[in-house]
């Protein structure tokens, strides 16, 4: 990732912390029972530095830093890799630099654990699963809205999250890198489905 400029770390910071600001205060009172006002207020900052960062309630626990350094290391790997293996080598790669995982995981267990945010994170994965198969279809050469590359992006998405989802439940108990491998197994030993396999574009 390439060195931040001290606006952007400035940025991350405070985003940082409004997210732990806003978990503080929900996992006390509920997703509910706190505004985004309040969570100004309790963090120290406008509400409009609130609303510039984050556009909703949601989006304050969602948000995480590295989604981005994930996806420029997807299309890296992406050029070497099968796709399934890309992706999750790329989760995993991102996984191994963070420092917080213990923040990682409260958050998990806080989405799954409030309907509203775990509603708004299949609502995310569902954008991400478009643009991942995008990417997979380059790489598979598929063309755009291919039915193979949708297929293997649902694929590794739900893979990911029944890892995550066991990861959580567990409360950290079991380590999350081997649960990811775990979980691509299955996905991995079945190999890439191929355009011909699956179809092209899907006919309107």
């Amino acid at each position: 990732m390439a060195a931040m400029t001290l606006r952007q770390r400035n940025r991350l910071a405070g985003m940082r912390h409004i997210q732990d600001v806003a978990l503080d205060l929900m996992e006390v009172r509920g997703f509910d029972g706190v505004t985004l006002q309040e969570v100004a207020v309790a963090a120290g900052v406008s509400p409009s530095t609130v609303y510039r960062y984050f556009d909703t309630k949601e989006h304050v626990i969602l948000w995480d830093e590295h989604d981005v350094p994930i996806g420029a290391e997807l299309v890296a790997r992406l050029r070497s890799q099968p796709p399934a293996i890309a992706f999750r080598d790329a989760f995993i790669a991102a996984l191994d630099e963070r420092a917080d995982t213990g923040a990682l995981l409260r958050r998990v267990r806080f989405i799954y654990a409030t309907p509203q945010v775990h509603a708004a994170a299949v609502a995310q994965d569902l954008r991400d699963r478009t643009d991942l198969a995008r990417a997979f279809g380059e790489v598979m050469g598929a063309p755009s809205g291919a039915l193979a590359a949708d297929v293997m992006a649902g694929c590794c998405m739900a893979a990911l999250d029944a890892a995550i989802d066991h990861w959580q439940r567990a409360a950290g108990a079991a380590a999350l890198r081997p649960l990811i491998h775990a979980a691509f197994a299955p996905l991995i030993d079945a190999g890439t489905p191929s355009p011909s396999d699956l179809g092209a574009a899907p006919q309107a």
